[in-house]
């Protein structure tokens, strides 16, 4: 990890690990845990010399072939938050692997971190690399608040004062530690496919962390995915999201041509998930159409089903209490 962070510092982006390590013989636990760090590292690919064992997923049978397979479920899930981070990555130089000091300057206690980082500036990754780990120490930057990405609940709050959090964070080898930051709206892809190719068209579904003044804002990169002419032609989009629980959602498009509007259809959205709601609105509503929703007091999480609006156009949908 210090390898890749220092990369990362100096501007080279695309780098990882080998999963698996290149030199002896992996056992199912550390090939798991391996799979679930690559993952969350911007070149994700298992690598071994020659003379190691074989060891794909699916030759440590089949319950450590599950875990694998839901670590790169994550990854390929999350592709269009790669791509919109490494397309920041190319305007701005902030790397796509960050440590904790490059995003939070400001916290000293972050420095000499080198076992946790960041995707970007809204994904806290924290790997596990102590086998038979059940808890591990997990430093959250307390001027944001962090949400658990698979429960969707805060596990860290915003603290007033104090620059840093330190939480034990319970472990199974099923996860690792990964939160979202409060405050960002982070696109995925969910459908399971064969390759990422036929993904390309399968709509997205964002997932919006509200911070303490219940407002977020994030963005999403397409191009044609596969060539420069994109940058010759202009055929290319940024979506700016941003959302006050207030009173509005709404996605504004930068594009220097009409090849966003003429591939709307390419990046519908199919929910939003918006976390850390705590009154539940009366409607939610694009143009005169009310939008169908579920709240779980539990998790306290909406889900806004079908709103048939694609990435690349503008819009606004209102909230009403």
């Amino acid at each position: 990890m210090p390898m890749l962070l220092s990369l990362n510092t100096a501007a080279l982006s695309f780098v990882g690990a080998d999963v698996g390590g290149f030199f002896g013989d992996t056992d199912a636990e550390l090939m798991s845990r391996w799979m679930q760090a690559g993952a969350y590292q911007p070149f994700f690919r298992g690598h071994a010399h020659h003379d190691a064992k074989r060891r794909e997923p699916w030759m440590f049978g089949d319950e450590w072939t599950a875990l694998m397979r839901k670590a790169a479920m994550a990854r390929y899930a999350l592709l269009p938050y790669w791509y919109t981070v490494f397309h920041e990555a190319s305007i701005t130089g902030m790397p796509v692997m960050r440590s904790m000091w490059m995003q939070y300057p400001m916290c000293e206690a972050l420095y000499d971190l080198d076992d946790q980082y960041l995707i970007g500036s809204d994904l806290l990754v924290k790997p596990v690399t102590k086998q038979g780990a059940t808890q591990v120490m997990v430093s959250f930057p307390a001027v944001d608040r962090w949400y658990d990405v698979d429960t969707l609940k805060v596990y860290s709050p915003r603290t007033i004062g104090q620059t840093d959090q330190r939480l034990d964070v319970h472990v199974t080898l099923e996860k690792i530690p990964v939160f979202q930051r409060g405050g960002s709206i982070i696109p995925r892809r969910l459908r399971l496919r064969r390759s990422s190719e036929t993904m390309t068209k399968d709509p997205y579904t964002l997932y919006i962390a509200l911070d303490d003044e219940e407002k977020a804002k994030g963005n999403l990169y397409v191009d044609d995915g596969h060539s420069f002419d994109h940058i010759r032609l202009g055929h290319y989009g940024l979506a700016k999201f941003s959302i006050d629980f207030k009173s509005y959602i709404k996605n504004t498009v930068s594009s220097p041509s009409s090849w966003a509007i003429d591939n709307k259809d390419d990046h519908m959205i199919e929910r939003f998930i918006v976390m850390g709601v705590h009154e539940v609105p009366k409607a939610i509503k694009h143009d005169d159409r009310f939008l169908d929703f579920i709240y779980d007091e539990v998790s306290s999480v909406i889900t806004v089903r079908k709103p048939n609006i694609s990435a690349m156009e503008n819009w606004s949908i209102n909230i009403e209490f």
